[in-house]
């Protein structure tokens, strides 16, 4: 039986929690898991009090895919922030929703928000959304 006194509780900060959340988002795109690489990189994690690291997504189906394959993640995180007390916490807000673009016209949208130039573009070479 493992004393759970003895784990490694090591202080850590949220841009070190960051780091490894963004070392481990690479791995899982570098071996192909593409759709849990880009469900975490969705939000930006942020540090809670007591070791829990919060993210909120726009959405339960990527709630339920981190929820699902997140054993991975604290391991690592767990390992490399030498703290085996971390906890994850989840949340939807439906509202984040608006900030990712699905239809074609969306993503159009979304790009002339960044970058209104594109509209010359599209314009200059006659293009169709």
């Amino acid at each position: 039986m493992i004393d759970e006194k003895n784990l490694p509780r090591s202080p850590f900060t949220e841009e070190e929690m960051q780091k490894h959340w963004a070392d481990f988002v690479e791995i899982l795109d570098e071996n192909g898991r593409k759709i849990l690489a880009s469900n975490l990189h969705s939000d930006v994690p942020k540090l809670l009090k007591d070791h829990t690291i919060w993210i909120e997504l726009p959405n339960g189906t990527m709630k339920k895919e981190i929820e699902r394959d997140k054993y991975d993640l604290m391991e690592y995180l767990k390992l490399k922030l030498d703290n085996h007390f971390i906890q994850l916490k989840i949340t939807v807000n439906e509202a984040t929703a608006k900030k990712f673009a699905f239809t074609p016209e969306e993503k159009y949208q979304k790009l002339r928000e960044k970058n209104p130039v594109i509209d010359l573009l599209r314009q200059e070479f006659d293009l169709d959304i």
